[in-house]
């Protein structure tokens, strides 16, 4: 039995994408880093923050509505394979769930957009860089677990923009 159909929840009107009825916004790699560097380089670790907080605010409630949508998908396993579904189908990248508990989480991630784009804009950093997918992964994990926004906080311990071989999250309780 089909639980989400790809072909009917994923619609394209003109130039507006939307799944499930939620219009979501895909950018390209020029945007997208061009956007980051200017919120680092303007308001630093404030900048950082409004960027990870953005994306934990918009996976935290988008992944409410699907789930409160599709009621069918009730278990962890079937909400991350969801999870990482949406996130690699919208082009963000490949995302792993690793030891995935209601206090924490370890991820893996061996490719992403956000470090695709910043290496051919920038090259390579000396910290860890993937805000946007820190706040999405804290966000989805809420939504998951049905905690409130803001409870998890998310580290990245390795970050292919320092040219490490994969991004490493590691998730856990605020």
């Amino acid at each position: 039995m089909i639980i989400f159909d790809w072909q009917h929840e994923l619609n394209r009107k003109g130039h507006r994408v939307a799944i499930s009825g939620q219009p979501i916004a895909m950018h390209c790699h020029h945007y997208n880093i061009n956007l980051q560097k200017t919120l680092e380089d303007t308001l630093g670790d404030e900048g950082v923050q409004l960027l990870y907080q953005s994306a934990e605010e918009t996976s935290y409630h988008g992944f409410q509505n699907l789930f409160n949508q599709y009621k069918k998908i009730r278990t962890i396993k079937s909400k991350l394979e969801l999870a990482a579904m949406l996130y690699q189908n919208s082009g963000l990248g490949i995302i792993h769930f690793q030891r995935v508990r209601p206090s924490g989480a370890r991820i893996e991630s061996p490719a992403s957009h956000h470090v695709t784009g910043w290496l051919a804009k920038h090259g390579r950093r000396d910290t860890p860089g993937c805000h946007f997918t820190r706040g999405w992964i804290a966000g989805t994990l809420e939504a998951i677990y049905s905690l409130p926004c803001g409870f998890y906080t998310v580290d990245e311990t390795k970050c292919k923009m320092k040219r490490d071989d994969e991004c490493i999250f590691h998730v856990q309780e605020r």
